[in-house]
């Protein structure tokens, strides 16, 4: 008796179709998971502290305690700058894929506004002074953050880093524990990644500790003096000026990348003040 009647033939075919399509919802499955667990890591990067790890060495040592407190320790919360303030150049540091020293020239001898090259001060420091920053401790939050020399663009503005664990120093300007403005730039997010300078608005608070680390070893230790929020276009031209004070100013952006302006459009700016 011939065994492939029509029935037998038809219940083969059924067969073969149920196990293409249970290995065709199994391949479903696991492009759907992959594609699930991949947009949860990239919200945890973008939003969590859970992929970030320290990049310098935490000082082994002691912080002196404080000198008298300044006015400083007393100063306002983080403002907001009104919309109809005066409009220096937009800041450059939220630009992706920006190399430090990329397209750099000598900064011109003027006091500068963000998104222009500041004024040298009395320090011109560079990467083999003993005296240039190499790392960033905050300390009431653990996070340390290595530090690398920055110039300027092609459009005259303080270079930025291209990863969200590394800070720039402006070498142009002062070094730390020097008279004049030492200013230390980094992320708050970059290519989807959030930045270790995002503590600057998610955590840092007045009087709170900075330390700052030179290539000699030596730490400086400073206070926060005052964190403010300005928009892009609205940082004050002193942000950047060189000054005959000592003072640290660290600076980020806030809020989502703007790709007509290539930057976000907020900027925070923690000034610190050295405590001995």
């Amino acid at each position: 008796m011939d065994n492939n009647t029509p029935e037998k033939l038809n219940e083969e075919a059924k067969k073969k179709r149920r196990k293409r399509n249970r290995l065709f919802n199994t391949v479903l499955y696991i492009v759907a998971a992959v594609l699930i667990i991949s947009g949860v890591i990239i919200i945890l990067r973008d939003q969590t502290d859970i992929f970030n790890h320290n990049t310098a060495e935490i000082p082994d040592v002691t912080r002196p305690p404080d000198s008298t407190p300044g006015p400083w320790v007393t100063a306002p919360p983080p403002t907001e700058i009104a919309s109809d303030a005066p409009l220096p150049s937009a800041g450059p540091y939220e630009t992706p894929g920006q190399t430090p020293g990329q397209n750099e020239t000598p900064a011109p001898d003027h006091t500068a506004g963000p998104g222009a090259t500041a004024a040298p001060g009395p320090h011109n420091g560079g990467t083999g002074d003993p005296s240039a920053p190499v790392g960033v401790y905050f300390e009431e939050h653990g996070i340390s953050v290595k530090v690398i020399p920055v110039g300027v663009n092609a459009n005259g503005e303080m270079a930025t880093v291209p990863t969200h664990d590394i800070a720039g120093w402006y070498k142009y300007g002062s070094a730390p524990n020097e008279p004049g403005n030492c200013i230390i730039a980094g992320h708050n997010r970059y290519h989807g990644q959030k930045g270790l300078f995002s503590i600057l608005h998610k955590g840092l608070k007045v009087g709170d500790h900075v330390w700052v680390t030179l290539e000699s070893g030596d730490v400086v230790f400073y206070t926060v003096e005052s964190i403010t929020s300005y928009k892009y276009d609205a940082v004050p031209p002193e942000v950047m000026a060189q000054t005959w004070d000592t003072r640290l100013t660290l600076i980020t952006c806030l809020g989502d990348y703007d790709h007509i302006l290539h930057m976000s459009r907020t900027r925070v700016v923690a000034v610190c003040r050295p405590i001995n």
